[in-house]
């Protein structure tokens, strides 16, 4: 939703209350709640012709002294409302009963209070300085979080709600993580944020991957009484950081509440000033509203991002119409028969969705099928799209099946070696199998005809093959000690690699194909250039694995440079049983290097036998003698699932490219396709940069050059307009582009213009362009729709009786101590929520190809 500033209105102002207001939320379908000095909790309900009117039960009346704040649960069925009493309590807005209470520890005074995105969760902090964690299903408090020693008067979860961030009185902002295994320690800390105290903090709703996909990114704004509002870069994962981005100056005195609207990246701030100021995420000031008669303590947008409410000391709550065109008569709530979302919702909604599987804990393996030929072990598979497997096998052949029909594919006489087969490759460009053999032998081969082989200039056996990402170099090595790197074109050896002093188990190049990577028994691995003829010289080794190097591949996401720097991401796997995380940098001046970024133990004592990134790079899979499957979320550092299917030893796996499966291969005789559902699917597929990638492929130079000037970089506007910087190639921009193709030599300049990027893929999509067509109406199938909502689903999950649901809307449905069936009124035989994935992935494919039209 786009906001025109000259348009912003007072659309109506409330006096509910007899003391100061000290916070105000406005929920889904329009429903405004407001805690008061008073000891109050005033709701009201959107009524057409009466704008904000209170509900037959307001107010709410159970706490013994001040109101410091309120919040809605996700879909409104819940409010908490917190009190300097040291009580939270929760009440149920369709009759105003109250469900329960927490009381604080120690019974100090509660200042803040929020739920989680999906409503289980709620978080209080207060004069006591802990952080503390309250499961809503049990109603127990979980965790508490200890290091402030100021009162917290700031703390909220971050979009990924196994993190949270807290300020104190103090000007320290701390990240916790709130998981199972996160400590009971901040993980990261700012110093000094606001120099006399933080008074309040809130997050953006969305997520996007940090650099190289070592982490989740996500935008904070905070206030203090240093008069200003800051911007915050929050990076979660294995290097958490908060950073700060940027200082919006504009107030006269304390800043006492921000708010980052859900829908266009719209920030609300306001103050003891008196005002309400509203700010883009460029941090300029779009507007200062005026309207109360002291401190405005307190604001909230609505949902949908049209309305913001504003309390203040001056015992009023003004409703500002941020679109210019909302009057009292309006009909706000939509009407429940209605099943189709505007244009300009497609965007806000895909977002949600997407955010949503990034996060979504109930991950799936299901297995598709299994392929099993009696007394034969399988080393080595990979996958032909989603059509074909291919695997490896000590009985001197390749087996291959048809994914579709689930049928042999007979190519004995395409593909026979006199040895064991122990690696198979594919190369998507030329069409082209490769298979190496103890017998010293590649074949090259496609489904329906051999078309070469090549010699191992020793003869000796090969233990591995593998082909550059564009198909112009295949390397292959062994038990020579030496690793040869073919030209694929001229099928001619270009370059033999001989410093490794034992047989050699790993290859792999690196995304652009200039470098290759290869492990040897001893545990070294070594990094050479394939492009440079004058030399076959590593250019750098490092001791990897103790017990020697199996396994390794590269992230097919670099992780940029500048100035002919390149920097990659590797994954190792030895005979160490640990998978490793290496960032790989050459560079003129920093030269070669490998640096371990992290080493996963999960495998326990078991040889690790092969490793492979996902197509995204945010999935790494890790097989192993503990006869499971391991995968890894790049981001966090953390495992996110473990397969247990196979007998014997898991020797290889692969992703397909172009969607959701998996295959694996084993000692137990069996290669095994599995389809994976969830975040993993969407981690593997990354619809969601495609489509706004496709997006941006539509800029012009204008549109670059406009969005330029908005972030305050329009002295470069003539840098990418010479360039002509505009469509496929802004989509890609990087700080090769940055330094290498515009010239920009600042390495701040360059990093700063990419994290303005990142977050205006993610918040920004209407930033320096006009939005049309927000009156068109898109009509969806009705299943993509929650029966309780009536909006597109995110998150949809079934209940026992097979009525499908958003998650957070059902499971309050749950919380409010209902146990019936939403749509039959029907006793429910269990409270059992299962993913529908399915559905969900057509609900995604449906918005990605909306949006890409």
């Amino acid at each position: 939703m786009e906001v025109d500033p000259s348009s912003v209105k007072i659309l109506q102002t409330l006096t509910l209350s007899n003391s100061d207001v000290n916070g105000v939320a406005l929920g889904k379908n329009f429903v405004l709640a407001t805690g008061s000095s008073d000891k109050r909790i005033e709701v009201c309900r959107w009524e057409s012709g009466n704008g904000f009117a209170p509900t037959e039960y307001s107010p709410l009346r159970d706490h013994k002294y001040t109101v410091s704040c309120v919040d809605f649960s996700p879909y409104g069925t819940i409010l908490a409302s917190a009190s300097v009493d040291g009580n939270t309590i929760l009440w149920d807005t369709t009759t105003g009963e109250k469900f329960t209470s927490f009381v604080q520890p120690g019974n100090s005074s509660v200042r803040v209070c929020q739920f989680s995105c999906r409503s289980t969760l709620l978080l209080t902090a207060g004069d006591c300085g802990g952080v503390h964690l309250w499961d809503v299903t049990t109603r127990t408090l979980i965790r508490t979080f200890s290091g402030h020693e100021e009162a917290v008067y700031a703390a909220s979860f971050a979009p990924d709600e196994s993190y949270l961030v807290s300020g104190c009185s103090a000007g320290l902002l701390y990240l916790w993580d709130g998981s199972e295994k996160g400590v009971n320690k901040p993980i990261a800390s700012f110093e000094n944020a606001h120099d006399l105290g933080i008074t309040c903090l809130n997050f953006a709703p969305s997520l996007v991957t940090s650099d190289g996909g070592m982490g989740k990114l996500c935008l904070m704004v905070t206030g203090g009484h240093d008069h200003f509002v800051k911007l915050w870069n929050v990076t979660l994962g294995l290097q958490p950081s908060i950073q700060l981005l940027r200082v919006l100056q504009g107030h006269s005195e304390s800043v006492m509440c921000v708010r980052i609207s859900g829908i266009g990246g719209l920030i609300a701030s306001t103050s003891g000033d008196k005002t309400v100021r509203l700010w883009d995420l460029n941090g300029q000031c779009l507007k200062v509203l005026e309207g109360h008669d002291r401190f405005v303590t307190s604001c909230g947008f609505s949902p949908d991002g049209k309305l913001l409410a504003s309390g203040s000391n001056d015992k009023k709550v003004i409703i500002w119409d941020l679109t210019g065109s909302i009057e009292l008569s309006d009909d706000l709530v939509a009407p429940t028969n209605e099943f189709s979302l505007s244009a300009g919702d497609v965007w806000p909604q895909y977002e949600k969705l997407c955010r949503s599987r990034m996060l979504q804990e109930e991950n799936g393996v299901a297995l598709k099928t299994t392929f099993q030929v009696p007394k034969v072990d399988f080393n080595s598979c990979t996958l032909i799209g989603t059509s074909y497997v291919v695997a490896a096998a000590s009985s001197k052949c390749v087996y291959a099946w048809n994914l579709d029909t689930e049928e042999e594919v007979d190519i004995t006489s395409i593909c026979s070696h006199k040895y064991a087969v122990n690696s198979v490759a594919y190369c998507p460009n030329r069409n082209i199998i490769a298979s190496a053999s103890t017998d010293g032998t590649i074949n090259l081969f496609n489904l329906q005809e051999k078309v070469g082989g090549i010699y191992h200039p020793s003869g000796g056996a090969l233990r591995v093959c593998k082909f550059s990402v564009d198909g112009t170099y295949m390397i292959a090595a062994g038990d020579d000690e030496k690793a040869s790197l073919w030209n694929m074109d001229t099928r001619a050896l270009i370059k033999q690699f001989d410093e490794h002093e034992s047989a050699i188990y790993a290859a792999a190049f690196s995304p652009d194909g200039q470098y290759c990577v290869t492990g040897c028994v001893n545990g070294h691995i070594k990094l050479w250039d394939c492009i440079d003829s004058s030399t076959v010289a590593s250019l750098t080794t490092h001791e990897a694995h103790e017990l020697g190097v199996a396994c390794c591949d590269f992230s097919p996401k670099g992780l940029g440079g500048a100035h002919g720097q390149h920097r990659f991401l590797l994954a190792t796997g030895g005979n160490d049983s640990l998978v490793k995380l290496w960032h790989v940098i050459v560079g003129p001046e920093t030269g070669a290097q490998f640096i371990l970024i992290q080493a996963f133990t999960d495998h326990g004592t078991a040889n690790v036998m092969c490793v492979t990134f996902a197509p995204s790079g945010k999935l790494l899979a890790s097989a192993a003698g503990d006869k499971t499957i391991r995968l890894w979320d790049i981001s966090l550092g953390t495992c996110v699932q473990v397969v247990e299917e196979h007998d014997r030893y898991v020797t290889g796996v692969a992703f397909a490219v172009g969607g959701a499966f998996l295959a694996s291969c084993s000692s137990d005789h069996t290669v095994k396709i599995w389809q994976l559902q969830g975040s993993l699917a969407h981690d593997t597929a990354a619809v969601e940069t495609i489509a706004v990638e496709h997006m941006l492929s539509k800029w012009t130079i204008e549109d670059v050059v406009n969005w330029l000037a908005e972030i305050g970089f329009g002295d470069l506007g003539h840098v990418f307009e010479s360039k002509e910087v505009s469509g496929e190639k802004f989509a890609n921009l990087s700080e090769t582009v940055l330094s290498d193709e515009l010239g920009i030599d600042d390495e701040g300049v360059r990093k700063q213009l990419l994290t303005e990027f990142q977050w205006m893929k993610s918040l920004g999509m209407n930033s320096g362009r006009p939005r049309t067509g927000n009156v068109v109406t898109i009509t969806a199938p009705v299943e993509f729709f929650c029966p309780i909502t009536h909006d597109i689903m995110v998150e949809p999950v079934t209940t026992c009786d097979g009525h499908t649901y958003e998650r957070a809307a059902i499971t309050e449905w749950f919380l409010t101590g209902k146990t019936t069936s939403p749509l039959t009124n029907i006793e429910l035989e269990s409270m059992t929520l299962t993913p529908n994935f399915e559905l969900q992935n057509r609900i995604s494919e449906f918005l990605a190809q909306r949006l890409s039209s």
